[in-house]
C-alpha cells in the first residue's frame, strides 16, 4: 500500500522572485508530473499569496497555509506544516525547487517502501567546518520525511537554528540516524546511505548533475559558475565523511 503523501512548498508572500519561481515549480510539476498520487500544500510565508501568484497553482489543486515570515525561515514553516498534516510522507522543497523529469515523487516512495519511513534527501554534501559547526548532511532545500520526525524536532526559531536544523552537529538527520531510522540520499540511479552520499555521478555539484531527482537553486548557481569555481565548491562537498 503506498503512503499517503504530501508535498510541502515555500513560497514567500510577496518575495521578489516569487512569482516567477512558483511558475517554474508549477509549469515543471506540470510537465514532469510527481508519477503518484499526492496533495500539494504551499506554505505562504508572509501571509496569503497575491491572488495571481495563487492562481499559478489551481492547476494542481493546491491547498494554502498562510503564515508568519519569521526567522525559521523554510524549516519553522516544514514544521508549521507537519503539525496539521495526516500524511504518512511529507516531501519537503523550498521556494527554489523545480523539476526536470517524470517520476520524481515516485522514487522517494519506492525508497521509502524498500527501507522504511525515514529522511530522505535529493542533495547531499560533506562539506565540513567545525568552527562553523558544519557537517556532512542532507540539503533541506528537497527532503523527505514523516510530519512526526518534523514536529519532534525542537522548534527552530532563527537563522541559526534552521541551519542547525540542516547541518549542524544536532541536525534532524544525525537525531534520526541515532535512532536508527533510515537516511538516504535518493537519486535517479540509486538509494545512498551516510558516508556513500557523493559517490553517485551527476548529483548536486557534479557533472551535469541530472541524476538530482530535483533542482533548485544551488543547482543553477553551480551550472552558471566558472569551472574554477565549481573545482572549489566541488572540493568542499567532496571531503571525506565525518
Amino acid at each position: 500500500m503506498s503512503p499517503k503523501i504530501q508535498v510541502v512548498y515555500i513560497a514567500v508572500t510577496n518575495g521578489p522572485k516569487t512569482h516567477e519561481l512558483c511558475a517554474r515549480f508549477v509549469g515543471t510539476w506540470i510537465a514532469y508530473p510527481p508519477g503518484i498520487e499526492c496533495e500539494l500544500l504551499v506554505c505562504c510565508n508572509g501571509g496569503p499569496l497575491p491572488l495571481e501568484t495563487a492562481l499559478l497553482f489551481a492547476p494542481l489543486d493546491a491547498k494554502f497555509l498562510p503564515r508568519e515570515n519569521d526567522s525559521g525561515w523554510d524549516c519553522s514553516a516544514f514544521q508549521d506544516a507537519a503539525g496539521q498534516s495526516d500524511a504518512d510522507m511529507m516531501f519537503c522543497c523550498g521556494e527554489s525547487v523545480y523539476f526536470h523529469r517524470t517520476g520524481w515523487l515516485l522514487q522517494l516512495a519506492q525508497a521509502w517502501s524498500v527501507f522504511g519511513p525515514g529522511m530522505y534527501g535529493c542533495f547531499s554534501s560533506h562539506s565540513t567546518s567545525i568552527i562553523q559547526k558544519i557537517y556532512p548532511h542532507l540539503n533541506t532545500n528537497a527532503f523527505a520525511c514523516a510530519p512526526k520526525h518534523l514536529v519532534d524536532y525542537p522548534r527552530v526559531t532563527n537563522h541559526q537554528e534552521r541551519y542547525a536544523f540542516e547541518h549542524g552537529p544536532d541536525a534532524l538527520w544525525r537525531r534520526l540516524d541515532r535512532k536508527g531510522v533510515p537516511v538516504k540520499l535518493v537519486t535517479w540511479d540509486g538509494v545512498w546511505g551516510k558516508g556513500d552520499w557523493r559517490k553517485p555521478p551527476n548529483i548536486l555539484q557534479r557533472g551535469d548533475q541530472t541524476n538530482c531527482l530535483c533542482f533548485c537553486i544551488h543547482n543553477d548557481r553551480w551550472a552558471a559558475a566558472a569551472d574554477r569555481v565549481k573545482r572549489t565548491w566541488a572540493s568542499y562537498s567532496d571531503k571525506p565523511f565525518l
